[in-house]
């Protein structure tokens, strides 16, 4: 049975069976001019407040296209591009056959100069995918850190962080042959990047520097981390020393932009802030 929404949605029939009610009171305000701001853009903004305040929780399957449409009384050209936009930020998730899921939000990882970055998440399910471990020619940050000549080989390791069904964190991580010549061995054995440190004498370490700075994803980045092209990342590059200051690792990483919150410091001692700068 279907029924007819009053005020901005007239004549518009809805399936009260594909549309929920967080879903009717997100579309149940008039619209502004849209001379003034496009309808597709006050969809987007809607469904991106209700994500930011838990309305739509993580994991939530959105309504078909044509539900969600009918609903917002628009077409579903209009309603694609909020949601497109919302795809490429990383807010939404689509999964091809399945539908569009609300992506798991604002990972907290507690940066340390101890630890790893995967070892800091705040208190969620957290599974790591090793991608890949070989011998490559070392990148041309790492060949300037190590030291090496041009082709020279470093130890590459790529890694896949998932938080319940989501990839948020992706790693290619290099290091040095001549300090970790039985590094894969060591890793397949241990199963930990601590592990293998321990198979070149190294049992312990400090991350010296850590740099942070937007970028866009790239298509193997995309596929990777589940994103359309040209979503925002954040990149960092970081650098991990030995006890007498030996760089024994080199590590570029890369996040969805709205699915982390990095904290450097104590997580705890001041409460969490939300909004802008103004």
């Amino acid at each position: 049975m279907k029924q007819r929404l009053g005020s901005a949605h007239e004549g518009i029939d809805i399936d009260p069976d594909t549309s929920s009610e967080e879903f009717r009171q997100l579309a149940s305000q008039p619209y502004r001019d849209k001379q003034i701001q496009p309808i597709w853009l006050q969809i987007y903004e809607r469904l991106g407040s209700a994500i930011a305040a838990g309305l739509l929780p993580e994991g939530r399957r959105l309504p078909s296209e044509d539900a969600l449409a009918a609903v917002f009384g628009v077409t579903r050209r209009t309603l694609r591009r909020a949601l497109n936009r919302h795809q490429q930020e990383g807010r939404l998730l689509s999964r091809k056959g399945v539908g569009v899921f609300v992506r798991s939000l604002a990972v907290r990882y507690v940066v340390h100069q101890h630890e790893a970055f995967n070892a800091s998440l705040d208190d969620r399910s957290l599974r790591n995918e090793t991608l890949s471990l070989g011998r490559r020619p070392a990148s041309a940050l790492a060949a300037k850190i190590f030291g090496l000549a041009a082709g020279e080989e470093v130890i590459e390791l790529r890694m896949l962080s998932i938080v319940d069904t989501a990839p948020i964190y992706l790693a290619i991580k290099e290091f040095p042959i001549a300090i970790f010549p039985d590094f894969e061995a060591a890793y397949l054995q241990s199963g930990t990047i601590l592990g293998a440190y321990a198979s070149g004498g190294v049992n312990d370490y400090n991350r010296v520097q850590t740099r942070l700075f937007g970028d866009t994803v790239t298509k193997e980045e995309a596929a990777l981390l589940q994103l359309n092209p040209g979503a925002p990342l954040i990149r960092s590059h970081a650098f991990n020393t030995d006890p007498s200051g030996r760089t024994i690792e080199v590590n570029r990483g890369c996040w969805p932009m709205f699915s982390v919150e990095l904290v450097f410091g104590d997580a705890h001692a001041f409460p969490a802030l939300e909004g802008g700068c103004f």
